[in-house]
């Protein structure tokens, strides 16, 4: 109501503020070379940050299974039509909201670093420019395999609410290589609502492209879990502060060993 955010850091300190106080990076997006050099992709993210509203609008229209948790998954789950421009939408969004995370932006860091390290520079740190370099073209990448390949679901939860964080479970590449079979992705983008994007290995059947869950508590904790584990810096809140786990409390980027899991 007031408009404010409820973040938590990893040292347990809580703070309620605009939105815009938290995790901006000025110039991000720019390469400043020099000169006729100089360049920004910032533009590629003015689509998916424009219809972002609609998109959360339309995710309230979608219905999900009242089948008790106890029930097996199967049961549980309820597809959903998935017409293309609403697929093309969600692939947007999600796809931008992954290539600017922090945690892809700190992953870039380090392998620009580790090799500008393998070949003897003298100063081995990644400026912004390098990393900026490095993500532009993530977003297209992300995107473009999201709109042709894979599965989708939504999860709602009712009683137990989702956090956010500077990071969340995923195993893309920060990179335009290797978005191949075996990805997925956990992207709590509401207080209600968790997307799951999964590229299964192997065949799978092409449709329902779309399906809904309605989680129970002990699911939505597991799920707010991940998100404590891949996040460093901030985890953002609506009425329910987390308790923080040893791997946010860590201060670091962490995740699973085995993805599989």
């Amino acid at each position: 109501a007031d408009q404010m955010v409820s973040v938590i850091r990893s040292t347990g300190e809580v703070r309620r503020a605009p939105p815009g106080a938290f995790g901006g990076i000025t110039n991000a997006h720019h390469m400043r070379l020099g000169g006729p050099w100089d360049s920004t992709f910032e533009p590629i993210f003015n689509q998916p940050d424009s219809e972002m509203a609609d998109f959360v609008s339309w995710i309230f229209t979608l219905e999900a299974s009242y089948a008790a948790g106890d029930r097996p998954t199967l049961e549980r789950i309820l597809a959903q039509p998935l017409p293309q421009e609403r697929h093309q939408q969600m692939a947007r969004i999600v796809a931008s909201l992954l290539a600017r995370s922090p945690r892809v932006r700190y992953i870039i860091k380090l392998g620009t670093e580790y090799y500008r390290e393998r070949l003897g520079l003298a100063e081995p740190t990644a400026d912004k420019n390098l990393i900026a370099a490095n993500q532009r073209g993530l977003y297209d990448a992300y995107r473009k395999r999201m709109e042709t390949s894979g599965r989708w679901a939504i999860l709602f939860s009712d009683n137990t609410e989702f956090i956010a964080g500077d990071g969340f479970l995923h195993n893309l590449p920060a990179s335009v290589d290797g978005i191949n079979s075996g990805k997925k992705l956990v992207l709590p983008i509401l207080p209600t609502a968790t997307i799951v994007y999964m590229l299964p290995l192997g065949g799978y059947p092409s449709d329902p492209k779309l399906v809904t869950l309605k989680v129970h508590g002990e699911e939505a904790a597991r799920l707010n879990h991940f998100v404590q584990v891949y996040a460093r810096d901030f985890l953002f809140f609506r009425s329910q502060e987390p308790v923080l786990s040893n791997a946010f409390r860590s201060g670091e980027y962490r995740q699973f060993e085995y993805d599989q899991d």
